[in-house]
């Protein structure tokens, strides 16, 4: 399974890819919305992490995944460090499929993952 990660900090990209190849998952990493959506033209992820981040942020991609037939399935986990209510609301009124908090555990991360897939080679019931 493949999930895409989407933050402008390189560092947090490389320490998220490296849990989730740990946990059996493919991480492709984007840097900005824009090269998220060049990664989009042509690979369908399973999950996409998307950081808030500055404009155009994480919510405005996920306004454009959910406008394209191929793409408005895909789970969408909105990741911030930013947590207060409004921006939980925010992100889930947005098309989040999720919402995590900045700084959190890899246990969470996975175990917020295993909410919308499920575990490498194993298939759904």
């Amino acid at each position: 399974q493949v999930i895409l990660v989407v933050d402008d900090n390189v560092t947090y990209c490389a320490a998220i890819a490296e849990i989730l190849a740990a946990a059996g998952f493919k991480a492709l990493s984007a840097t900005s919305v824009q090269e998220a959506v060049l990664i989009l033209a042509d690979t369908t992820p399973d999950l996409i992490l998307s950081d808030t981040m500055p404009l155009p942020d994480g919510i405005s991609l996920i306004r454009i995944l959910r406008k394209i037939d191929r793409l408005k399935d895909i789970p969408v986990v909105t990741v911030s460090g930013r947590a207060m209510p409004l921006d939980r609301a925010e992100a889930i009124s947005g098309g989040a499929s999720s919402f995590l908090a900045k700084p959190f555990s890899a246990a969470q991360l996975l175990e917020v993952i295993q909410l919308h897939l499920p575990r490498p080679g194993r298939r759904a019931a």
